[in-house]
């Protein structure tokens, strides 16, 4: 399994958060075979469903430097969120009433190669549709699914040819799931996209999910203090974390969990959306 310095630092991740809280060699393949493959089961693109569509683009574009062009009409109006001049994230409407303790929330999408199949298998294994697969305009065919236990994901199957899709920034890189019960969730995420599970340094309630021999995701155990159901927290880089995070406080976030000397970080935006955040490798 490839290891990289950021996945080390991912890997540690989980367990401190718990606490806290209470192969074919790729030069034989064809080199678009190459590049579908490298994304397969990765975080790629995330879209926030907010309760206060204007807070929250006010939140974002002061805090991260983002920017925003409008799809649609006003009714069904899409934003899209831009990183320097590449599209990272949606942001669109969602009724504040569909859920208790958040007003927003992030919905992270993960690259899949057959959007359709996927969420029969997902059925099959006892998970909710809740979009069902169409073709989203900007980017790719899409679904979103809410595990067995509640945990809503998104699945996303972009074009590799096209060069509006390439144009997607590579920010998102690491999604993990606090779940009630890990082993379920695993093995769910297993049979369902065929992720490779290992437990997390013999801790048998955290899990990491690979495929294509890179670690994609880890699955963690629900802290008590939280309301009892599944939810995916997505991280997303950033050049200087220190530097964010003041102003994401300055801006009205909560920092939710910062490990001591860690690059990473969880807040909660003034809607209550959680977004997990990374330190950006020098490059």
């Amino acid at each position: 399994m490839k290891i990289n310095k950021k996945h080390c630092l991912a890997m540690l991740f989980p367990l401190l958060l718990s606490s806290a809280f209470t192969q074919a060699s790729e030069h034989e393949l064809p080199i678009k075979q190459v590049t579908e493959q490298s994304q397969q089961g990765k975080l790629i693109w995330a879209d926030l469903y907010t309760g206060d569509v204007k807070a929250s683009l006010n939140f974002y574009t002061e805090t991260f430097g983002w920017t925003v062009k409008k799809f649609g009409k006003k009714s069904t109006r899409y934003h899209l969120l831009y990183d320097d001049k590449q599209p990272i994230a949606g942001v669109l409407e969602r009724s504040a009433q569909r859920n208790k303790t958040e007003t927003a929330l992030w919905i992270g999408s993960i690259a899949t190669d057959d959007v359709q199949t996927r969420v029969i298998k997902a059925t099959d294994n006892s998970a909710t549709i809740i979009l069902k697969p169409h073709d989203f305009t900007l980017y790719g065919k899409r679904a979103v699914i809410a595990d067995p236990q509640g945990g809503v994901i998104a699945l996303l199957d972009l074009d590799e040819e096209n060069s509006s899709h390439q144009s997607i920034s590579k920010k998102w890189d690491w999604a993990q799931l606090f779940s009630v019960d890990t082993t379920k969730a695993a093995s769910f995420y297993q049979n369902t996209f065929k992720y490779d599970v290992e437990e997390v340094a013999q801790n048998q309630s955290s899990y990491y999910l690979s495929l294509q021999d890179e670690i994609r995701a880890s699955i963690v155990k629900l802290p008590l203090s939280f309301e009892q159901r599944d939810r995916w927290v997505n991280f997303v880089e950033v050049a200087h974390l220190a530097k964010v995070l003041a102003k994401a406080k300055e801006n009205g976030a909560k920092i939710i969990y910062q490990p001591k000397n860690a690059q990473l970080a969880i807040i909660a935006d003034p809607n209550g959306a959680l977004l997990g955040l990374s330190e950006q490798e020098a490059e």
